[in-house]
């Protein structure tokens, strides 16, 4: 089943470059073809096999700059680096040139968000789609509570968090260090930011008589941007712990869209003599979003 497309400019492109006269079949026969002179009328076209789109050999798909050898076989531009000037398909060390007439295309193909049906309306360009939907504000992910099996996009996934597990939402501030308390029976807080949701872990390690903290992010895993740190740090300012704390600074990683089935591979290893006597955890959090002048 072919993707929906719908644009104008691709249209008149297609006919333009490929074909200045397209057979009519039974759906345009018998009426005028609108080639641009409304320019707010649409035109759905449909792509039978949209790997006509994609790159060849890794297929990712086309983006300028885009190459081709002299018969006409096409390829990416980080793909075009490897090649030696030597053709994938037909082995002709002929070289390769730019094939404007594919950027041209490429640049002008429009589609929607697959999370359409859960209120997103973004229309991006086709090469654009799989990086918006990484980080799409209405991603679905599985729900981080055990037995809970709900499958929630995160747009109404604070709704199900507070309705169904009662659960409180903890907002705060990058760069701003609050402090949470873990009660015995709770095995997950829910942090928020205005952008990003996070999840604060407490496992019990029987076998060590343990509790490992650890906080990943709503987001996908192989997102090479924004990225994360977090510090945790135990209260070691009452009572019997005064003066004695732990710390761990560590990246955070991602969770989407397995939710609970994977967990930060770094933890915090809070003793039991570092919990209240009610067996809660205090501890203070500070989470900051690493900007690119940070890496520099």
């Amino acid at each position: 089943m072919g993707s929906e497309i719908p644009t104008q400019s691709m249209a008149t492109l297609v006919w333009e470059e490929l074909d200045p006269f397209p057979p009519l079949d039974d759906a345009t026969e018998g009426r005028d073809i609108d080639r641009g002179e409304d320019e707010s009328s649409d035109i759905s076209m449909f792509v039978s096999d949209h790997d006509v789109l994609d790159c060849s050999i890794c297929c990712e798909p086309l983006k300028p700059p885009i190459f081709q050898c002299l018969v006409g076989h096409v390829c990416c531009s980080s793909c075009y680096q490897r090649l030696c000037d030597k053709c994938h398909i037909c082995c002709r060390t002929t070289g390769h040139n730019r094939c404007f007439a594919m950027e041209k295309l490429v640049s002008s193909i429009k589609v929607t968000c697959t999370n359409k049906r859960y209120g997103c309306n973004t229309i991006m360009l086709y090469y654009e789609l799989k990086e918006h939907e990484q980080t799409c504000f209405y991603l679905r992910c599985y729900c981080p509570y055990s037995n809970c099996y709900s499958f929630e996009c995160k747009r109404s996934f604070r709704n199900h968090l507070k309705v169904v597990h009662k659960s409180r939402v903890v907002d705060f501030r990058y760069d701003e260090a609050f402090k949470v308390v873990l009660t015995k029976s709770c095995t997950v807080m829910v942090l928020a930011e205005k952008d990003y949701i996070f999840f604060l872990y407490k496992r019990d390690e029987g076998s060590l008589g343990l509790y490992a903290l650890s906080i990943v992010c709503m987001r996908a895993s192989h997102l090479k941007e924004p990225q994360f740190w977090y510090e945790i740090e135990t209260d070691g300012t009452v009572g019997s712990r005064k003066g004695r704390y732990l710390q761990l600074r560590s990246n955070v990683e991602s969770c989407v869209p397995k939710g609970d089935s994977e967990r930060s591979k770094f933890s915090l290893y809070v003793p039991p003599d570092l919990c209240f006597p009610n067996g809660d955890i205090h501890v203070f959090v500070c989470i900051k979003k690493i900007r690119d002048s940070d890496t520099s």
